[in-house]
Order: C-alpha cells, then structure tokens, then sequence
C-alpha cells in the first residue's frame, strides 16, 4: 500500500469518527468560544442534551423509583429530614447512598418553598385558631423558670386571648378556652389547632381524619363546636396564632420580670394594648372589629363546662395567693409557703403541697383585681377583731377595698378527695 492510499485509509478512518462523533463533544469544543455559549446551550437544550449531566433521561437514579413517596412525605410534613426519609426508605428496598436522598429532598424542598398559595380569609364568628407556647424566662431574683402559654385569636377580628398557664394537659386547654368563650361572649363555629397529644390521639393522613380523644369530644359536644386539626408540621395552616406565639415570645424574652405574678399581669396589659391597636392586615383595631363579630357567635350555655385548673402558688406574708389578677386569703400557719391553688369554674380552692384543703373561695372574675379576705384566716393576730370589724362597715357601705368573705363550713365538706 502506497503513502498516498494509506494517508486516505486514515483520513477516511478519521472522517468516520468524526461522522459518528458524540454531539456533546462536538458542542463542547464549539462552546470554547465565549460569543457562543449561551447559542450554544439553548440549542442543546432544545435537542434533548443538557452540557451537564448529558442526554435527558440518559442517567436514570437509584432513587426514581422512590419519589413519589418521598414527594407525598414531604407534602404532608415539609419538614422532614433527609435522615428520617432515608432511614424509612431503606425497609421498602432502597439501596441507594444517602448522599441521593439528601440532594433530592433539598431540591424538593426548594421547590415547596417558592409555590403560590392561597391567603384565607375566614368568615366573621367561623373560626378561633389555638395554640400553647413555651420560653424559658428569668426573674429578677435570678430564678429561671418555663413558662407555658395559651393563645386564642379570632380569624375575622384578630381579637387576641393569652393566659399563663400552669401546663398543656387538657384540664388546661379546656379551662383556658372556657374562659376565652367567655371574655369573647360566645362561641365559634370551629377551632383549628395542631395535633396536641390533649386533644388528638391518632393524627390525620391523607386517607384517615384524626382520631379525637373521648374527653375533648364531650367537651366540643357540650358547646357545639368542631375541631379541626391541621396537618403535622404544616404550621402555615394556622399562620394568625402561629405570628402571635411568636410575638409573645418576643415578648418575654425582651423584659425583665419580678415574678410569676408580675409577668402575668405584664402579659395582660400587653393583650390589651395589641387589641387596641390598628392591625396591619384589617386596618382596624381587634375589639372593634370583635363587635362586629359577636352577632355571628353562637349563644354560651348557662354554665360553662366542668374542669380544674391547677397551680403552684406562694402565699405572701400577709396571709394571700393571687390568681387570675385577685389575691385570695389561707390561713395564718401557711405564710410565706407554697400551696396548690385549684380553680373550677365558680370555686377557688387552695390546698396545701401534702393535699389538705386549706381555703375556698367564690371565684372572682378574671382581672377584676378583688382582694377577698377569710376573717377566719387571721385567727389569733394582734388587732384582728378591730380590723374586721372594720373592714365589714366598709364594705356594707360600699368603701372597702377588700371583700370579706365568711364561708359555711358545709363548702369545705363538698369538697371530696378526689377535688384534691
């Protein structure tokens, strides 16, 4: 073979390979040029070939045959880890590396986060939305303590009700709400709240509801109301009362308290002021637009639902224990002590730590800032049989700042063991 048929053997050889020269290849070398880049791209692109990872669909996952179940996960609790997601793949036959799992869900994730959604708005007397928070708090003698907090808010007003509360038990939850209904002077057709271990024992899926516990049911049967738990991990379903945990976080973590009680009646004022000011959304101010809300409630039963609420209280050195912003009087042996103070809707009884009834009261209302005094209580104090006698002429011409109040003793005998 002569030099001039072999230089054509190899230039036909080479003209074969380049006939049947891989396109990404060829648009790799054209792409050197920078005029050309994105010309270039988009082109490919239209060909079905991505410069990055090569021809669509060309390399296929371990992990494809899995992400419609990792996809209907993270649809339900968008908040689930990578780590979670893999540990639960990996029963129904995954074999993959985490290293896949982790990059996808963070993809999905990104896409969940930029979807529209829809704002809505609720009809007036519709809907109140319900959640307990927690903070760690310190007082100014140092003492740092958790303190737990319940929040109510009207949909259509904003209207906002936040109580200290002693826990999240459901005792808890249904003398808060007994006493919301009150302050807000009826009822509303539903309560959306998360899925709180005092109210939902088995949590709603995309095929099941949520399984309600016995007591909560009774409790929404004897006011006529609905529950509505959200979705697990989906707190944007109920993003009024969520900005609102959030403000009363803010709240406490940016002030300095005295004392339980001194928070308590801080919190409160801070309640008011947020009603009476202009909200962003409405452009209006919360107990006005409540006014409006109220002929849209329904009507309150003559008495409210049956509960005790439970809290840890000091007595002061002069003999009272406050709660609900009113101060209530035990007996002179338990000055300065810890006690247990058990509200029901129209009793406040003050037990000592070991269980003994130690004082009843008729119960103030919330806030009304009444001092109410057990003569009884002051037994074998110098000068007490004058200050009484005092205090009663006072207050039978309506002067008295305090309230003296003598109980039977057939009130303390009601009281069974099982009060205690």
């Amino acid at each position: 073979m002569g030099l001039e048929e072999g230089l054509d053997v190899q230039e036909g050889h080479l003209g074969e390979r380049k006939g049947h020269e891989d396109p990404g290849h060829e648009l790799q070398r054209d792409s050197e040029c920078p005029g050309n880049q994105q010309e270039d791209r988009h082109q490919a692109l239209q060909a079905g070939w991505d410069p990055n990872t090569g021809p669509k669909g060309a390399r296929p996952s371990i992990l494809d045959p899995f992400t419609e179940i990792v996809d209907a996960w993270l649809e339900k609790r968008p908040r689930m880890n990578a780590t979670v997601i893999f540990s639960q793949l990996q029963p129904l036959g995954y074999a993959g590396s985490y290293p896949t799992v982790k990059r996808y869900v963070a993809s999905k994730k990104e896409e969940l986060s930029h979807r529209a959604t829809v704002r809505f708005e609720t009809l007036p007397g519709f809907q109140a939305q319900v959640d307990f928070g927690k903070l760690r708090v310190e007082f100014l003698s140092g003492e740092v303590r958790r303190v737990t907090f319940f929040v109510l808010q009207m949909g259509f007003s904003r209207y906002r009700i936040a109580y200290v509360c002693p826990d999240e038990t459901r005792d808890t939850l249904i003398a808060c709400l007994s006493s919301a209904f009150a302050e807000i002077g009826g009822l509303p057709m539903e309560l959306l709240l998360d899925n709180m271990k005092p109210v939902v024992t088995t949590p709603k899926t995309s095929d099941e509801p949520a399984v309600l516990s016995d007591e909560w049911m009774r409790f929404c049967g004897y006011y006529g109301i609905t529950t509505n738990p959200c979705w697990p991990y989906r707190a944007q379903t109920k993003g009024k009362v969520e900005r609102l945990i959030g403000m009363a976080k803010g709240f406490m973590s940016s002030r300095t308290f005295l004392d339980a009680e001194h928070l308590e009646a801080e919190f409160a004022a801070d309640t008011v002021r947020y009603n009476s000011s202009i909200h962003s959304t409405t452009k209006q101010e919360p107990i006005l637009r409540l006014e409006l809300e109220r002929s849209y409630l329904a009507a309150l039963p003559e008495r409210p639902y049956s509960y005790t609420l439970t809290h840890n209280r000091t007595a002061s050195r002069d003999l009272m224990v406050s709660f609900e912003g009113s101060k209530y009087s035990v007996p002179s042996a338990f000055a300065c002590k810890k006690v247990k103070v058990k509200a029901t809707p129209a009793e406040v009884l003050i037990f000592s730590r070991q269980g003994a009834l130690l004082a009843s009261h008729a119960r103030r209302p919330k806030g009304s800032g009444a001092t109410v005094m057990d003569p009884d209580h002051y037994e074998g104090l110098p000068g007490v049989d004058l200050a009484f006698t005092h205090l009663e002429r006072l207050q039978k011409l309506g002067l008295s700042p305090f309230t003296v109040e003598r109980r039977p003793l057939s009130v303390y005998a009601e009281v069974t063991l099982g009060d205690r």
